[in-house]
């Protein structure tokens, strides 16, 4: 068969009478099991739905295995019963003869078009279910459209917030008291973007997609000013203002891929979800990223004679194109945090300061 995503839609018996003032009521149980199965029992009133202890539902579920072993991959619709009163425990039961001549049927892979004979009734989408619509004559109409992304696959919107530092060779540059130290509080680090989670085996799945990244270091001396010459970017201290911030920027389009564990995951809604994760339990992973610049500049605010001023001047600022680095990320519930470092140096060769980019945060 094609994919096996088996639905039954267990039909009990109608009120026998009911007056046109009462209204109806209508009672849908939905017994979740496997990764992505759903038995519907949909009754009009709860003493209907009591009905259904009158019946042998395992027998149902075996004769409708059979059957479906038994025909073709692309059947669409298999009824097995045409007679529902076979399968009641106590056969002595009075059965109205509308209920005992209902089939119970299960439908294929295949979707519906809008001109078949089910008729739209109401939606399940609620029930965060694929199983959208009955009709009047309790049949089930099952939408088993899938996604082009691929079976398991489901995407969400991420924001990450922190903050960004550089190193050289393995230290922080204000060890050394150097003029392009960076301060910590106020280098922040903002990405916003969007990845699509698809699940390999067991809680293995590969994370993979893309976003747009803002870098802003700081200066720890705010005095300083950055500049390109024709040689390279400087750092140097200008001892002539009262400098209030200073700082570099860099604009980066990103592209990540990343395998991760997720345990207690929830596959089943596919499609896109502004949530970050389904998934409630513990995650960890480990990967690659790479980007490429599309802006950057700097900015520098001071005071100079009692009056303040701002320089803000676009540029390369020989900043590498390209960045790529690697990326961990760490998450329990609804908190997530990340570590990226870049394997490439800030700078090209040679144009300035041996430093990678470092940024570390909160996935929101």
């Amino acid at each position: 068969m094609k994919r096996i995503g088996l639905i039954i839609l267990l039909t009990c018996a109608y009120t026998l009478a009911a007056t046109a003032s009462d209204p109806v009521k209508e009672d849908t149980v939905v017994i979740e099991f496997g990764e992505r199965s759903k038995m519907v029992i949909y009754a009009e009133t709860q003493e209907d739905l009591k009905d259904l202890e009158d019946y042998d539902i395992n027998a149902m579920i075996g004769e409708l295995n059979q059957s479906i072993d038994s025909t073709s991959s692309d059947t669409e619709e298999i009824s097995i019963i045409n007679e529902s009163d076979k399968y009641r425990k106590d056969t002595n039961t009075e059965v109205d003869e509308d209920i005992s001549t209902k089939p119970l049927s299960y439908y294929g892979d295949d979707s519906y078009d809008d001109d078949d004979r089910y008729e739209r009734r109401y939606n399940r989408d609620d029930y965060g279910s694929r199983f959208d619509d009955y009709d009047d004559s309790d049949y089930v109409r099952v939408d088993r459209r899938r996604s082009s992304r691929g079976r398991g696959t489901y995407g969400t919107f991420e924001m990450e917030l922190g903050m960004n530092n550089w190193l050289e060779n393995g230290s922080f540059p204000d060890n050394n008291n150097a003029a392009y130290a960076v301060k910590p509080w106020g280098s922040w680090y903002v990405g916003i973007g969007g990845a699509y989670h698809t699940r390999i085996a067991g809680p293995l799945k590969l994370k993979w997609g893309g976003n747009m990244t803002w870098y802003n270091w700081k200066m720890e001396n705010t005095s300083v000013r950055i500049t390109k010459t024709d040689a390279e970017t400087t750092f140097v201290e200008d001892p002539n203002i009262n400098g209030k911030k200073s700082k570099l920027a860099a604009t980066y389009v990103n592209a990540s891929l990343m395998p991760m564990l997720e345990f207690n995951s929830r596959s089943r809604n596919r499609g896109w979800n502004w949530s970050k994760y389904r998934n409630r339990g513990f995650r960890i992973g480990a990967g690659m990223y790479a980007g490429y610049r599309i802006d950057s500049w700097t900015k520098i605010k001071y005071s100079d004679n009692g009056d303040n001023k701002k320089d803000k001047d676009k540029g390369n600022y020989y900043l590498n194109n390209f960045r790529y680095g690697v990326k961990a990320q760490v998450g329990f519930r609804g908190m997530d945090l990340f570590f990226n470092y870049d394997l490439n140096d800030v700078f090209a060769t040679g144009r300035g300061p041996e430093l990678q980019a470092i940024s570390f945060g909160f996935i929101l």
